[in-house]
């Protein structure tokens, strides 16, 4: 029987700020858990990302730098890991800041027959996201602004060129979910494109 992952994701430095409860299914790729932490902590996901296990560090092919299937992010399952709860993995998005996210494995747990289209989802979550070329202590000082004056004075340009200022607490669950497994699936299918440069 598939079986359903939950991990406790948080971005590592801003711990009880910016964090994620997910689920997620066994059959996924790595690439697929990668590109949900992506989605779901707001990133422009224009940055190279790595995800290590027990030793293990698993990429995506380059045109610096091939690597074999069984290192590839699109080719190994979260099954093929053989996790268990209490696991640890970590995940790294930008080679030059290194933004780590932290992922625990917290519960493994037999999947409800014919659920496998609710998955990726998340269960609880506090932090709007992560800021991309920005590094962590530099986002703590963004986070402390907030708390102390109410809002930061670092401004968001979105896709549709409207600015606002950014605010670590306003994350909104249901808009999440709503948008996550369509958000994952864009993020999957641009990083795809690295596939050509796997060696085979």
């Amino acid at each position: 029987m598939t079986q359903v992952i939950t991990l406790k994701i948080t971005y590592a430095g801003c711990e009880n700020k910016i964090w994620r409860e997910a689920q997620i299914s066994e059959n996924s790729y790595l690439s697929k858990l990668g590109c949900m932490v992506l989605a779901t902590f707001e990133t422009r996901a224009y940055h190279l990302f790595n995800i290590e296990y027990n030793g293990a560090l698993f990429n995506l092919p380059s045109d610096d730098t091939r690597i074999k299937p069984e290192e590839c992010l699109f080719c190994v399952k979260l099954k093929d890991l053989k996790l268990s709860v209490g696991d640890k993995l970590k995940m790294i998005y930008d080679f030059g800041y290194e933004q780590t996210f932290d992922i625990e494995v917290t519960d493994i747990s037999p999947m409800s027959r014919g659920a496998g289209r609710a998955y990726p989802k998340i269960l609880h979550g506090e932090g709007r996201g992560i800021l991309d070329d920005v590094p962590v202590e530099d986002l703590l000082e963004l986070i402390k602004k907030t708390d102390e004056y109410g809002k930061s004075d670092y401004i968001i340009e979105s896709r549709f060129d409207h600015e606002y200022v950014w605010d670590y607490r306003d994350y909104k669950l249901d808009t999440d979910n709503c948008l996550l497994k369509g958000e994952t699936e864009r993020i999957e299918y641009a990083y795809s494109y690295f596939e050509q440069f796997l060696e085979v």
